[in-house]
């Protein structure tokens, strides 16, 4: 089975092409990983995401927890598996620091707006969080090299 290394070129492309992947968040001795919608933009070495977390959330503890996240997307074809992993520091943004165009887009991010879990959306806090990314790798195994 051949393995290539994806360039930066192929890397934005397979990023901007999907819009679900996993962010893998740490606490302690802990491990949390959760399946989300993302948006990247190569401008801002950045990947974002619009999380909602009910109170006591599991989610929210781990975030607050975690310097250094891994988000990883991937894709399964008829020619083989394709992965980009990114590494970097989260941060939680406000209004004072996000950009409006990073807001609008995030707001097409696909999470339900009304019911999340069974809890009516007023129940739910939202925040859009930022992963600057700092190492950026992706993998096509299986491929012929095309």
């Amino acid at each position: 089975m051949s393995r290539i290394n994806l360039d930066a070129v192929e890397i934005t492309d397979f990023l901007e092409s999907h819009r679900t992947g996993v962010i893998c968040l740490g606490r302690e001795n802990d491990g949390y990983g959760v399946p989300l919608s993302y948006m990247y933009r190569e401008e801002d070495s950045s990947i974002y995401f619009r999380m909602g977390y009910a109170p006591g959330s599991q989610k929210r503890k781990f975030l607050d927890a975690t310097e250094q996240a891994t988000f990883v997307v991937y894709d399964q074809t008829g020619d083989g598996w394709t992965s980009v992993v990114a590494e970097g520091e989260l941060q939680v943004l406000t209004e004072s620091n996000i950009d409006s165009a990073v807001e609008e887009a995030t707001k097409k991010l696909d999470i339900p707006y009304f019911e999340v879990h069974d809890r009516p959306v007023d129940d739910l806090e939202f925040n859009v969080v930022r992963l600057r990314v700092t190492k950026l790798n992706g993998i096509a195994e299986g491929h012929d090299g095309t």
